[in-house]
Protein backbone atom coordinates (compact mmCIF):
# COMPACT_ATOMS: atom_id res chain seq x y z
CA UNK A 1 0.00 0.00 0.00
CA UNK A 2 2.80 2.40 0.87
CA UNK A 3 4.51 1.53 -2.40
CA UNK A 4 1.37 2.56 -4.31
CA UNK A 5 1.48 5.93 -2.61
CA UNK A 6 5.08 6.55 -3.60
CA UNK A 7 4.48 5.33 -7.15
CA UNK A 8 1.50 7.65 -7.54
CA UNK A 9 3.61 10.49 -6.16
CA UNK A 10 6.30 9.77 -8.75
CA UNK A 11 3.71 9.64 -11.53
CA UNK A 12 2.22 12.91 -10.35
CA UNK A 13 5.47 14.78 -10.94
CA UNK A 14 6.01 13.06 -14.29
CA UNK A 15 2.58 13.96 -15.64
CA UNK A 16 3.14 17.60 -14.79
CA UNK A 17 1.43 17.77 -11.43
CA UNK A 18 3.41 19.45 -8.73
CA UNK A 19 3.97 17.85 -5.36
CA UNK A 20 3.18 20.10 -2.42
CA UNK A 21 6.30 21.24 -0.60
CA UNK A 22 6.53 19.53 2.80
CA UNK A 23 7.67 22.58 4.81
CA UNK A 24 4.91 24.70 3.28
CA UNK A 25 2.35 22.00 4.02
CA UNK A 26 3.52 21.71 7.62
CA UNK A 27 3.48 25.50 8.00
CA UNK A 28 -0.08 25.62 6.65
CA UNK A 29 -1.13 22.81 9.03
CA UNK A 30 0.44 24.76 11.90
CA UNK A 31 -1.64 27.78 10.96
CA UNK A 32 -4.81 25.69 10.91
CA UNK A 33 -3.89 24.25 14.30
CA UNK A 34 -3.33 27.78 15.65
CA UNK A 35 -6.79 28.78 14.37
CA UNK A 36 -8.32 25.77 16.13
CA UNK A 37 -6.48 26.69 19.34
CA UNK A 38 -7.77 30.25 18.94
CA UNK A 39 -11.35 28.97 18.84
CA UNK A 40 -10.78 26.70 21.84
CA UNK A 41 -9.17 29.46 23.90
CA UNK A 42 -11.99 31.90 23.06
CA UNK A 43 -14.51 29.28 24.13
CA UNK A 44 -12.56 28.75 27.36
CA UNK A 45 -12.50 32.51 27.97
CA UNK A 46 -16.25 32.69 27.47
CA UNK A 47 -16.72 29.97 30.09
CA UNK A 48 -14.19 31.18 32.67
CA UNK A 49 -13.74 34.94 32.06
CA UNK A 50 -10.01 34.65 32.81
CA UNK A 51 -8.30 37.64 31.21
CA UNK A 52 -5.19 35.53 30.64
CA UNK A 53 -7.09 33.67 27.96
CA UNK A 54 -7.63 36.90 26.02
CA UNK A 55 -3.85 37.25 25.65
CA UNK A 56 -3.50 33.59 24.73
CA UNK A 57 -6.29 33.91 22.17
CA UNK A 58 -4.66 36.98 20.66
CA UNK A 59 -1.35 35.14 20.41
CA UNK A 60 -2.96 32.17 18.66
CA UNK A 61 -4.83 34.49 16.31
CA UNK A 62 -1.68 36.38 15.39
CA UNK A 63 0.17 33.11 14.86
CA UNK A 64 -2.54 31.90 12.49
CA UNK A 65 -2.33 35.24 10.65
CA UNK A 66 1.47 34.93 10.57
CA UNK A 67 1.20 31.64 8.69
CA UNK A 68 -1.38 33.03 6.27
CA UNK A 69 0.45 36.28 5.47
CA UNK A 70 3.20 34.80 3.25
CA UNK A 71 0.54 33.00 1.19
CA UNK A 72 -1.18 36.25 0.27
CA UNK A 73 1.30 36.84 -2.56
CA UNK A 74 -1.45 37.95 -4.95
CA UNK A 75 -2.62 40.70 -2.61
CA UNK A 76 0.88 41.60 -1.47
CA UNK A 77 2.57 41.61 -4.87
CA UNK A 78 3.37 45.32 -4.60
CA UNK A 79 4.88 44.96 -1.10
CA UNK A 80 8.60 44.29 -0.92
CA UNK A 81 9.85 41.00 0.51
CA UNK A 82 11.84 42.78 3.21
CA UNK A 83 8.68 44.50 4.43
CA UNK A 84 6.85 41.20 4.72
CA UNK A 85 9.84 39.65 6.51
CA UNK A 86 9.93 42.57 8.92
CA UNK A 87 6.22 42.19 9.64
CA UNK A 88 6.64 38.45 10.21
CA UNK A 89 9.53 39.05 12.63
CA UNK A 90 7.55 41.70 14.48
CA UNK A 91 4.55 39.37 14.74
CA UNK A 92 6.79 36.67 16.21
CA UNK A 93 7.96 39.10 18.87
CA UNK A 94 4.40 40.23 19.67
CA UNK A 95 3.22 36.61 19.91
CA UNK A 96 5.95 35.77 22.42
CA UNK A 97 5.15 38.93 24.40
CA UNK A 98 1.46 37.99 24.55
CA UNK A 99 2.27 34.50 25.83
CA UNK A 100 4.61 36.04 28.42
CA UNK A 101 1.90 38.44 29.61
CA UNK A 102 -0.59 35.56 29.79
CA UNK A 103 1.81 33.58 31.98
CA UNK A 104 2.79 36.32 34.41
CA UNK A 105 -0.58 38.11 34.63
CA UNK A 106 -2.42 37.59 37.84
CA UNK A 107 -6.15 37.03 37.69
Amino acid sequence: MLENFFLSADNMTEVGGEMPDLPESLDFATGIFAAVLLAISLFAYKRTNLTRLVFVSAAFGLYAFRTILPRLEILLSSVEVTTVDTILSLLGFVILALFFVAIVKKK
